[in-house]
C-alpha cells in the first residue's frame, strides 16, 4: 500500500471512529436529559458512521486491481457502496421525521443533564470543524473527490449541531416546540444527504462526467505532445476513486507504426502526470489529413 493509500485509509478510519464516539455521546446524554433534538442528532451521527464506513469499505474495494473477471478493476464498487449506504441513510432520515411527530415531548431542563446536553453539541461542533479541515486537506493533497465530499458533509454537520444547540437552549428557556422542529429538520437533512449519496453513486455507475475543466486540462496536455496534429475525441470514464480516459488523436499519416505508437505513449504519460486521478489512458491514433483541424481545435 502506498503512502497516499495509507493516508486516505487513516482519514476514513478517523471519520468512522470520531462519528461513532459522537453517536454514543449524544444518544446517551440525549436520552438521559430527555432531549429529542440531541437524540435526533445522535441518530444523525449514526448515519454519518454508516456513510463514512460505507465510503471506507467502498474505497478499499475500489482499490483492488483488475482481474480476469473485472477488466477495468473494481472502481465502481465505491459507487455501488455509496448507493447502498445512501438508501440506508434515507430510511433513517424518514424514520426520524416520523418519530419526531409521534415520540414523547422533550423534558430537558436547566440542570446538570441539560448543561451536558448543551456541552455535547459544543463538543460536536468543535470535532466536526477539525474533521472537516482534516478531510478537506487530505482530499486536496491526494486529489480524492470522496474525501472532499466528506469534508463538505462535515461542514454541513456543524450547521446542524448549531441548530440543535439553539433548540436545546430554547427548550430549557421554555420554548419546548423548538426541539421537535429541530428533530424534523435533522430528519429532512439526513434524507437529503442520503438522496445525494444515491444520486452521486448512480451518476458514477452511469458514467456521468460533468467536469469540463478536467476534460480541457486533458486536451491541453495531450495536444502539447510533439507529433500530435489534432485531438479528435476525449471520453472520461469514472471508475470510483479514479478515472479512465479514452481518446483519439491525429498524427502525420506518413510516419510508421512505431513512431505513432511512441506518440500515443507520450500522450498517455503526459495526461497521467497532469491529472493523478487518471489511472488509465487509451489512445487511438488516426492519420491526419490535409483537412484536419489544428491541434486542440477539434471538439468532442
Amino acid at each position: 500500500m502506498s503512502e497516499r493509500d495509507r493516508a486516505i485509509s487513516r482519514t476514513h478510519r478517523t471519520g468512522v471512529l470520531t462519528n461513532a464516539g459522537l453517536t454514543v455521546l449524544k444518544l446517551v446524554i440525549g436520552g438521559l436529559a430527555g432531549s429529542r433534538a440531541l437524540v435526533a442528532d445522535g441518530v444523525h451521527s449514526l448515519s454519518d458512521v454508516l456513510m463514512n464506513g460505507g465510503a471506507w469499505l467502498g474505497w478499499r474495494w475500489a482499490e483492488r486491481p483488475r482481474d480476469a473477471d473485472h477488466h477495468y478493476g473494481h472502481g465502481n464498487g465505491e459507487a455501488l457502496a455509496t448507493v447502498v449506504v445512501g438508501l440506508i441513510v434515507v430510511t433513517v432520515g424518514i424514520g426520524l421525521v416520523v418519530t419526531s411527530f409521534t415520540g414523547e415531548p422533550s423534558t430537558v431542563s436547566f440542570n446538570l443533564l441539560g448543561i451536558l446536553a448543551l456541552a455535547a453539541e459544543v463538543v460536536t461542533i468543535a470535532v466536526k470543524f477539525a474533521l472537516a479541515r482534516l478531510t478537506a486537506r487530505h482530499g486536496r493533497e491526494y486529489d480524492s473527490s470522496l474525501l472532499i465530499a466528506l469534508a463538505r458533509d462535515n461542514r454541513s454537520d456543524m450547521l446542524t449541531s448549531a441548530l440543535v444547540l439553539v433548540a436545546i437552549a430554547g427548550t430549557i428557556a421554555g420554548l419546548r416546540w423548538l426541539e421537535p422542529v429541530a428533530a424534523v429538520a435533522i430528519g429532512v437533512l439526513i434524507t437529503i444527504e442520503g438522496l445525494r449519496s444515491v444520486w452521486d453513486g448512480i451518476n458514477v455507475l452511469m458514467d456521468r462526467h460533468t467536469d469540463s475543466a478536467l476534460t480541457e486540462r486533458v486536451r491541453t496536455h495531450a495536444v502539447a505532445v510533439a507529433g500530435v496534429r489534432a485531438i479528435d475525441d476525449i471520453r472520461v470514464h469514472p471508475l470510483g476513486t479514479h478515472l479512465r480516459v479514452d481518446m483519439e488523436i491525429s498524427v502525420d499519416g506518413t510516419i510508421d507504426v512505431a513512431a505513432g505508437h511512441a506518440i500515443a505513449h507520450a500522450v498517455e504519460a503526459a495526461v497521467q502526470l497532469a491529472v493523478p486521478r487518471i489511472h488509465e489512458v487509451a489512445v487511438h491514433v488516426n492519420p491526419a489529413t490535409n483537412s484536419s483541424a489544428p491541434a486542440g481545435s477539434r471538439t468532442n
